[in-house]
């Protein structure tokens, strides 16, 4: 078998593996304590070779990753020309979407996004850049600088059937950071990242609609 092929961890989690195992060890040598030994030689096996024989048992890599999508999708009361326009100023995005601090626009393409992480009061900062504009239909943008945030994202604006207003879309999509441990923590906050998505969609059609937030 390709040695390669049994890699099945990624370079963050072989250095912890590696650390914590290095310290397990130094203690265990302190205190003489082989029930404490032997799990931070495998620790230490495991970091070094790349290799997790859970992760063989259960066919997992952390070397791979997938993108994780939410949508939405509303119906607002509104001509998709108003909501294109409002939206297209990404500067106004804050006015609905809680979780963002500021959206500084510097030019026609790119802007300055700061976000607090949800259930702390950390702050991200990163710029992005409109990949798609189509007039009153689509807006796509991509994030760009900042190696942590992998993110991209739309939304489309169609007529509702029986003129009833506007049909919003809004596609996000990100990949988590860290191979499958930060995946599986991301999939985790999945279910309360979409509901706070779709509550600022919410909040988006009552500001439109009524004016009030």
């Amino acid at each position: 078998m390709n040695t390669e092929n049994r890699i099945n961890i990624n370079a963050v989690e072989r250095i912890v593996s590696v650390g914590v195992g290095a310290l397990l060890l130094r203690n265990s040598f302190k205190r003489f304590n082989p029930l404490v030994m032997l799990p931070s030689v495998y620790l230490i096996y495991r970091g070094v070779s790349g290799r997790c024989l859970l992760y063989e048992a259960l066919e997992v890599n952390t070397n791979e990753t997938h993108n994780i999508n939410i949508r939405s999708s509303f119906i607002i009361n509104k001509p998709r020309e108003e909501l294109y326009k409002y939206w297209r100023n990404l500067a106004n995005l804050p006015t609905f979407m809680e979780h963002l601090k500021s959206v500084t626009v510097h030019d026609n393409n790119r802007s300055t996004w700061i976000a607090e992480l949800p259930g702390s009061h950390r702050e991200i900062t990163w710029d992005a850049e409109i990949v798609k504009d189509e007039p009153n239909k689509l807006i796509g943008w991509q994030s760009l600088t900042n190696p942590f945030i992998s993110s991209a994202g739309k939304v489309v604006f169609k007529d509702a059937p029986k003129n009833q207003g506007t049909e919003l879309t809004v596609v996000f999509s990100y990949r988590p950071p860290s191979g499958i441990v930060g995946e599986g923590m991301a999939k985790l906050l999945n279910r309360s990242f979409a509901h706070m998505i779709r509550n600022e969609v919410r909040r988006f059609r009552q500001m439109m609609e009524t004016g009030e937030g």
